[in-house]
């Protein structure tokens, strides 16, 4: 049996690498993290975990032998960016259900944040995928790319861009919307009520997640710059960016803002 697939979509530095972990800190959620980079990650990083690398973590070694059981592919060649229909609903149907045999779990995610490759696989007829939307005030994200690349405003055209693509893709569809701000200001009751819409209890765990072991591929930054468990607002672009810069990063992300409150109205937890 098929395990259903938790898919994160929008895009990086909102959240959704932290809301991949916390769903990963329930007993009933595998988190596989950015599952679209497995290839990658699988030749060349350490596992979050700790482990030197892939194949040397307890978790990603199971995951190959069931890969290598069910048709002989392995974590470097199972092709999860498959071209062809067919070809690409077989390889990650395979994928996902080895992650769910490996973890013993009903439930793994997939924090590929890409809105093609969601809908590639919601067009998967033996998937169960459930998506969730993860954004971020527009301000706080282009803080926190200018602090990394220092960038200013492409970033913003990106946020745009990505939120109506997934709005064209998921506007009718039904689909959890989870809003970066209120996670870090309530984490509990947005982790119960995000639980909740999953069909599942929140559990303590959970908010515990810094004290968990991990597996998620990406996740290793998040991680490793967290010191215990505590989620706090990263408002810091309030005082970091002039008032002239927040007014011209709003005015490009205008679009995306309206797209994502309506959104949020309706899908929103």
């Amino acid at each position: 049996m098929n395990p259903t697939v938790i898919y994160l979509v929008g895009m990086g530095r909102s959240g959704s690498t932290l809301t991949d972990i916390l769903l990963d800190a329930h007993s009933g959620i595998q988190g596989l993290g950015g599952v679209r980079r497995l290839a990658h990650y699988a030749r060349k990083q350490p596992c979050p975990c700790g482990a030197p690398s892939f194949r040397e973590c307890a978790f990603w070694s199971r995951v190959e032998a069931n890969l290598r059981a069910d048709g002989g592919r392995t974590l470097e060649t199972v092709d999860v960016h498959a071209r062809d229909p067919d070809r690409f609903a077989e390889e990650n149907t395979a994928l996902f259900r080895a992650a769910a045999a490996a973890g013993g779990t009903p439930f793994v995610t997939d924090n590929s944040k890409s809105a093609g490759r969601l809908a590639r696989l919601l067009a998967v007829p033996d998937l169960d995928v459930i998506p969730v939307f993860v954004h971020r005030d527009p301000r706080g994200r282009a803080q926190s790319i200018r602090k990394r690349k220092g960038q200013r405003y492409v970033p913003t055209f990106a946020y745009t861009w990505r939120s109506l693509r997934a709005w064209r893709l998921l506007g009718n569809y039904p689909h959890i919307a989870v809003e970066y701000e209120a996670l870090a200001a309530d984490p509990q009751g947005q982790l119960e009520r995000l639980m909740a819409r999953l069909g599942l209890e929140a559990e303590p765990e959970q908010l515990a997640w810094a004290e968990q072991v991990h597996h998620n591929i990406g996740a290793a930054d998040v991680l490793n710059k967290t010191e215990g468990s505590t989620i706090r607002p990263d408002d810091a672009w309030q005082e970091a960016l002039p008032g002239y810069m927040q007014g011209i990063i709003n005015a490009i992300a205008w679009p995306g803002r309206v797209a994502n409150a309506a959104r949020h109205r309706r899908w929103g937890i």
